[in-house]
């Protein structure tokens, strides 16, 4: 268990350290708790402001980049949370447990919901066709991910490391969409190492039929409904651009 995530004993939200809207670019610093470990919850946080994504001559997507550095605890737990695109700041209809605070079981792959989300999950859904787990997905409407990988890392020689997404050790995840190859990729990898080279997931989709023009961008999590599938969910710092790479975050 992270020292940091020990000594935490109060919630504070995310400081905002730089901004500019106008160029869809912001930082942020301290200490977001989505979710403690109370059963049945989900927890949302979003940027204030939306954020402008596409393009007004042709309706395309921009090229965009997040990163940001999470925890979740303790080692058994869920369901899990997610760094969300989203046309609203609220999702009030959303349901906990394995819908992660994003849908629920009626909307659930509605084409109307115009979100698109990674999620990290700590819970293996079978009716929701969950590989693991412990696992990094791509969410478009829906938590059948399109796409989803083992939570893990490739080193620069090839070889895959294992890493558990409920350690309540920091870990840091980019988040990268290329508005021009249509591609999105997602790495992870532990804080105290360099960012890996090859992304842990890359998936090639127009992300344009998805979003509208302005979107929020935000966290959404959740928890099961009993004690032993309930994880307190943390972000510890989170930087956002539009058009470029995002800020390292220190």
């Amino acid at each position: 268990m992270s020292c940091l995530i020990m000594l935490v004993l109060l919630l504070f939200l995310l400081n905002l350290a730089s901004s500019d809207i106008n160029q869809g670019q912001f930082s942020c610093y301290g200490l977001l708790q989505l979710t403690n470990s109370t059963s049945l919850i989900k927890g949302h946080k979003f940027y204030e402001n939306p954020i402008q994504f596409k393009n007004s001559k042709n309706g395309s997507v921009f090229s965009f980049s997040t990163t940001f550095i999470f925890a979740i605890r303790p080692e058994y737990g869920g369901h899990g949370m997610a760094f969300v695109i989203s046309p609203n700041n609220e999702i009030p209809a959303a349901s906990a447990v394995q819908y992660l605070g994003l849908f629920n079981k009626a909307n659930n792959g509605d084409s109307s919901n115009y979100i698109v989300a990674v999620e990290l999950d700590t819970v293996q859904s079978f009716d929701l066709n969950d590989i693991d787990d412990n696992h990094v997905g791509i969410d478009i409407n829906s938590v059948n991910s399109v796409k989803s990988a083992p939570a893990g890392y490739h080193t620069d020689e090839g070889e895959f490391i294992n890493v558990t997404l409920v350690s309540g050790d920091p870990m840091q995840i980019w988040i990268e969409y290329n508005g021009v190859e249509k591609r999105l990729n997602v790495t992870l990898y532990p804080i105290n190492l360099p960012r890996p080279k090859t992304p842990l997931i890359s998936y090639k989709k127009d992300l344009s039929p998805y979003m509208h023009d302005s979107m929020y961008v935000g966290f959404s999590s959740s928890t099961g409904s009993v004690p032993a599938t309930s994880s307190s969910h943390y972000i510890l710092a989170w930087s956002f651009k539009m058009n470029g790479s995002a800020d390292e975050l220190d």
